[in-house]
C-alpha cells in the first residue's frame, strides 16, 4: 500500500477537493474534508495516545481577539500520513475560514511547511518520530455575543463583562488547534491572562495565580492543574468578575457556584437549595455508580444568555442563569425542573465525562443516562417530600409523551444514529436521544432487574473508565450482569426507528369472566417492525378495585392466558407504572369506562397514565377535542396534583387554541378563562394558583380576561401568595400585544422606563415580537437572520411571540422564507435552535394551505437528510391538527 492511498483512506480525500500544495512537490495529495470524517479520526486514534494540552490565553476587557498558545504533546505511532490538527475560524457571515496560526514548531524545530485547508493544520509525517513528539504554536480566537464557542456578554446592570467557552460538540477546533474528537482525551493544563478583578473557573483547581505589577490596566495570570484525561469538548473556562461561593458544608469534595455580581442577591437566596441537592446527588451517584467522583473538584458555573440548560464540562458544569435562578414565584414543578437539571449535568461527570462515547452516533449513551439517571436520583432523594412513586411518575410526563410525539412521525430517528463526519453531529440531537433513551433505559431496568441493572452500570463504568466506550460494550455488560441474551431486544429499540402501537382485544362471557385477551402490536410508521415489550397490564373494575398482570411478547400478537378467567373489568389498560414503551391506546369501550372514572382515581399516577392514554386518542382522532376540553374542565377544579394539573391545562389549551374551531372555541372561552381566573385567585395550593395564573395569562383573550391582566399589571388586582415580578409583567404585556389590547402600547412603553435594566432590554425585545403588524414581523424576522448584534437567547426567545397561535394569518407569508433559511440557521445556530425555529413557524399554524407550503417545499427542496426529517418531525402537528380539525368540525 503506497502512501498517497494510506493519506486517501486515513483522511477522507474527495479528488473534488481543490488542491493547495505544502511544499514543492507537484504531485502533493488532496488536503483532508472539512469537519472531522469518522476516518480521520480511526487514523488519529490509532496513531496518537498519551495526549497533552497546554494552553494559553490572553483575554482583555472589549476586546472580541484572544491571543493563545499551544503546546500538545503525545506519543506518535509512525505513519506516512501527516499529523493533522483542527483549528478553523468563522467570517462575518459564519462561513468557515481558515484559523490564524503562526510560529509552528515541532520538536523544538520551526517549521515553515505546515498547510491549513478545510478547517486543518496538516503537519508532514517528516518532522515526528517514533514516541514522545511536541507541537508548538500560536494562535489568534475570537469571541462574540453569539455564534461562537467563546461567548462574551456584556452585563448592562453594572457595565461587567463575561466570558465563557462552549464546544459542542467539535467545536473546540474553532477555539484552539487540537485533535478534535471525543476518543482523543488529553490531559490539559489552562493558564489565563485576564484583567485583575476578573476569576476564572475551569476544569481543575487553581494551581497558582501570578499577580499583576505595573500601570493598570493590570492583568493576572491563573494556571490550572493539569486535568485528569477529557475529551476536548469538555474543556471549559469562565471569566469574569464573577462572585465565587463555596459551599463549606461540601467537606469530601470542594464544591463552588460562580455567579455575576449582579445576581449575588438572588443567588444567595436559591443557592442553598442548589448545594444540599448536589450534594445529595453527589451521594446517591458515588453509591450507585460504585465509583467515586471522577475529578478533583466540582463547580458550577451560572451564565447569563447560555444556549443550553446545562453543559457537563468535566469538573465544572454550566448552568443557564435563569434555569437556576427564578425570575418568577416558582411552583413544586419550577423546582423539581431545576432539580432535575442539576441531578442531569452532575449525572455527566460519570456518563459522559469519565465514560465517554467513542463517537458522537453514541450520543445516547451520555444524555439518555444523564436523564435516566437523573429521575432514578430524584426518586432516592424525594426533594419537597414527594415519594418515590410521584418521582418515577413526573419521570412519565417529562420523558414519555415527548418522546411518543416524535416516535410517531415521519421524521423519527433511530436511537443509534450514523455520523460520518462531527460536523454533522447536531444531527444526533433531539428527543429521541433526551427522552426516548431514558424511557428504554427504564424499561431495560424492569426486564432485567433493578440489581442487575446497576451491577451492568458498575460494570461498564469499571471497565471503562477515563476512556471511550460503545453502546454495545454497555449492553454487553448488561449481559454479563444479569445473565440474559440483550443482543436482540437492544438492536429492536437501539437501531430501529418509531415504535410499537400496543391494543389490548379482550372480551367477557355470559357469567362476567374474561373469555378472551390478547395484545397486538403494530409499528405506528407501518415500517413492519416488531418490538420485544414487557410490560404490567391493570385490569380496573367498577367497585375502584385494581388487579395487575405481567405481560411480555415479541410477536405480531400473544395471548395474556393469566387474564382469562378473571372478573370481566371495566376498562383495561396496557401500560400501568410506565414501564412499557410505546403508544398504549384504550379500546373503545376502556375509553368510555375511563372517561368517567379518570377524575374520580384516587392513585395520581395511574390517574396522570390514564389522561394521557385519553389525550394520546384525541391526537389520533378518535376522541373529538371538545368532549376531551369539557372533560378536562370539569374535572381541574377538583384536581390537587401540581404536575398533573399543569399537564391538563396545557392539554386543554392545544385543544381549545389549535385543534376546536373558531365557533366551539368561542362557545367555551367564558367558562374556561372565568374558571382559571377563579383557580388562581382560590387554589388551595400556592403552586396550584401559580399554575392556574399561568394556564390564564395563555388564555386570556375577550374584553373581560383582558382588564384582569391589565388589573393584574395596575395591581388592582392581587393573587394570594403571587408577587408579580417582572418577568411576569413582561408576559403579561405579550398577552395583551398578542391580543391587540387597546392599551397594549401604552402599557410597553410604561414598563420599558419601569425596568429599564439589562432584563428588561431582553425581555421587551420578546416581547414586541408578539406585536401583530407586519412591519414589526418584517423587522424580527430581519433580525433573525441578518442581524449578529441580537444574542441568540433573545431570538430563540422571541419566536414564540412572533408566531403567536392568534397571528397565523399574519406569520404564514414568512413560513416559506423561514423553511428556505434551514441551512443557514444549522450552520450558524446552536444545536437545538433549529427545532426551535421549525416549531415556531410550522407550530404558529393550522390551515391546510400551511400544511401544502410545507409539503411542497419538502418535494422541491433539496435539504440533507438530517433537516428533511427535522421538517417531517415538526410538520406531523400540523398535519393532527388539520386532519382532526377536518374530522370534529
Amino acid at each position: 500500500m503506497n502512501a498517497r492511498f494510506t493519506f486517501f483512506l486515513c483522511c477522507l480525500l474527495t479528488a473534488a477537493t481543490i488542491r493547495i500544495t505544502m511544499n514543492s512537490e507537484a504531485n502533493a495529495p488532496a488536503p483532508p474534508a472539512s469537519g472531522v470524517a469518522r476516518e480521520l479520526a480511526r487514523a488519529r486514534a490509532a496513531t496518537i495516545s498519551d495526549l497533552h494540552y497546554k494552553l494559553r490565553f490572553e483575554i482583555a476587557s472589549g476586546v472580541a481577539a484572544i491571543k493563545g498558545h499551544a503546546d500538545i504533546r503525545f506519543r506518535w505511532q509512525p505513519s506516512p500520513a501527516p499529523v493533522i490538527l483542527d483549528f478553523r475560524d468563522l467570517d462575518a457571515n459564519s462561513q468557515p475560514r481558515e484559523g490564524k496560526v503562526s510560529a509552528v514548531k515541532i520538536n523544538g524545530r520551526a517549521i515553515n511547511n505546515a498547510q491549513q485547508v478545510n478547517g486543518h493544520v496538516v503537519l508532514p509525517a517528516a518532522h515526528f518520530k517514533a514516541g514522545e513528539n511536541h507541537i508548538a504554536l500560536q494562535f489568534e480566537t475570537a469571541s462574540a455575543a453569539a455564534g461562537r464557542p467563546l461567548i462574551r456578554y456584556q452585563d448592562r446592570d453594572d457595565g461587567s463583562e463575561y466570558l465563557y467557552t462552549l464546544f459542542m460538540p467539535m467545536d473546540a477546533s474553532l477555539a484552539f488547534p487540537c485533535f478534535d474528537q471525543p476518543d482523543l482525551k488529553g490531559r490539559f493544563t489552562l493558564e489565563i491572562k485576564a484583567p485583575e478583578a476578573w476569576k476564572v473557573a475551569a476544569n481543575a483547581n487553581i494551581a497558582r495565580v501570578a499577580k499583576p505589577t505595573g500601570e493598570p490596566p493590570l492583568f493576572t495570570t491563573s494556571t490550572f492543574q493539569e486535568t485528569r484525561p477529557i475529551s476536548t469538548y469538555l474543556f471549559a473556562f469562565a471569566t469574569g468578575p464573577f462572585v465565587q461561593i463555596k459551599d463549606e458544608q461540601a467537606t469530601a469534595l470542594p464544591q463552588s457556584y460562580y455567579v455575576r455580581q449582579s445576581q449575588l442577591k438572588r443567588a444567595q437566596a436559591e443557592l442553598p437549595a442548589v448545594m444540599e441537592l448536589t450534594r445529595a446527588g453527589m451521594r446517591h451517584y458515588i453509591n450507585f455508580f460504585g465509583h467515586e467522583f471522577p475529578f478533583t473538584k466540582y463547580d458550577q458555573v451560572l451564565l447569563p444568555g447560555f444556549a443550553y440548560g446545562g453543559m457537563e464540562h468535566a469538573g465544572a458544569t454550566f448552568l443557564r442563569e435563569d434555569a437556576v435562578l427564578f425570575r418568577t414565584v416558582p411552583t413544586k414543578g419550577d423546582q423539581l425542573n431545576r432539580a432535575s437539571l442539576v441531578l442531569h449535568e452532575l449525572a455527566h461527570q460519570w456518563f459522559g465525562d469519565l465514560v465517554t462515547m467513542r463517537w458522537f452516533d453514541d450520543l445516547w449513551l451520555k444524555e439518555g443516562f444523564a436523564n435516566y439517571m437523573a429521575g432514578h436520583a430524584l426518586a432516592a432523594i424525594q426533594p419537597l417530600g414527594f415519594d418515590e412513586r410521584e418521582m418515577w411518575k413526573r419521570f412519565y410526563q417529562r420523558h414519555k409523551p415527548d418522546a411518543y410525539g416524535i416516535d410517531s412521525t415521519k421524521g423519527t430517528t433511530p436511537i443509534y444514529q450514523e455520523v460520518p463526519n462531527l460536523k454533522d453531529a447536531k444531527s444526533a440531537y433531539g428527543a429521541i436521544v433526551y427522552e426516548k433513551a431514558p424511557s428504554l433505559l427504564r424499561a431495560l431496568s424492569f426486564l432485567i432487574g433493578a440489581e442487575n441493572f446497576k451491577a451492568g452500570v458498575q460494570l461498564f463504568l469499571r471497565e471503562h473508565a477515563y476512556g471511550n466506550a460503545e453502546w454495545s460494550d454497555l449492553i454487553h455488560a448488561f449481559e454479563r450482569s444479569s445473565k440474559q441474551p440483550l443482543t436482540a431486544w437492544a438492536n429492536a429499540w437501539v437501531k430501529q426507528r418509531g415504535m410499537p402501537q400496543v391494543e389490548t382485544v379482550w372480551s367477557c362471557d355470559a357469567q362476567g369472566k374474561i373469555d378472551r385477551f390478547e395484545l397486538r402490536q403494530r409499528d405506528v410508521l407501518g415500517e413492519g417492525h416488531r418490538w420485544p415489550i414487557k410490560t404490567q397490564l391493570l385490569l380496573g373494575y367498577a367497585d375502584g378495585t385494581t388487579e395487575r398482570l405481567p405481560a411480555q411478547f415479541d410477536t405480531a400478537s400473544a395471548p395474556v392466558k393469566a387474564a382469562l378467567g378473571k372478573p370481566c373489568p371495566a376498562f383495561v389498560f396496557g401500560n400501568d407504572e410506565d414501564y412499557g414503551y410505546g403508544r398504549f391506546l384504550l379500546d373503545a369501550r376502556s375509553r368510555a369506562a375511563v372517561s368517567e372514572r379518570v377524575a374520580t382515581t384516587k392513585d395520581a399516577f395511574l390517574r396522570t397514565l390514564l389522561w394521557g392514554a385519553l389525550w394520546e386518542a384525541v391526537r389520533e382522532a378518535e376522541m373529538p377535542p371538545g368532549e376531551y376540553l369539557q372533560l378536562a374542565l370539569n374535572a381541574l377544579p377538583q384536581e390537587q396534583d401540581e404536575d398533573l394539573t399543569a399537564t391538563l391545562l396545557n392539554h386543554a389549551t392545544t385543544a381549545y387554541q389549535s385543534y376546536l374551531s373558531e365557533r366551539a372555541r368561542t362557545a367555551l372561552a367564558l367558562q374556561f378563562e372565568a374558571l382559571c381566573a377563579d383557580r388562581m385567585q382560590n387554589a388551595a395550593d400556592l403552586g396550584l394558583r401559580i399554575t392556574w395564573f399561568r394556564a390564564f395569562r395563555a388564555i386570556a383573550a375577550t374584553p373581560a380576561a383582558r382588564l384582569q391582566l391589565k388589573d393584574l399589571l395596575a395591581g388592582k388586582l392581587t393573587l394570594p401568595g403571587i408577587e408579580i415580578k417582572p418577568l411576569d409583567r413582561w408576559r403579561l404585556l405579550t398577552a395583551l400585544l398578542a391580543r391587540q389590547d387597546e392599551d397594549a402600547e401604552a402599557l410597553l412603553t410604561a414598563e420599558k422606563q419601569r425596568d429599564a435594566g439589562d432584563e428588561g432590554r431582553k425581555q421587551a425585545y420578546l416581547a414586541e415580537a408578539a406585536r401583530a403588524d407586519a412591519a414589526t414581523k418584517q423587522r424580527y424576522f430581519h433580525d433573525y437572520l441578518q442581524n449578529p448584534a441580537v444574542p441568540e437567547d433573545w431570538i430563540e426567545g422571541s419566536l414564540g411571540s412572533f408566531n403567536v397561535w392568534n397571528q397565523s394569518a399574519l406569520t404564514l407569508p414568512f413560513l416559506q422564507p423561514a423553511l428556505a433559511a434551514l441551512p443557514q440557521v444549522k450552520r450558524t445556530r446552536k444545536i437545538f435552535f433549529g427545532l426551535a425555529w421549525l416549531n415556531a413557524f410550522i407550530g404558529g399554524q393550522q390551515s391546510p394551505e400551511a400544511l401544502a407550503q410545507v409539503q411542497t417545499f419538502l418535494r422541491a427542496a433539496k435539504l440533507d437528510r438530517d433537516l428533511e426529517l427535522k421538517v417531517l418531525e415538526v410538520v406531523d402537528e400540523l398535519e393532527r391538527t388539520v386532519r382532526i380539525r377536518q374530522k370534529y368540525q
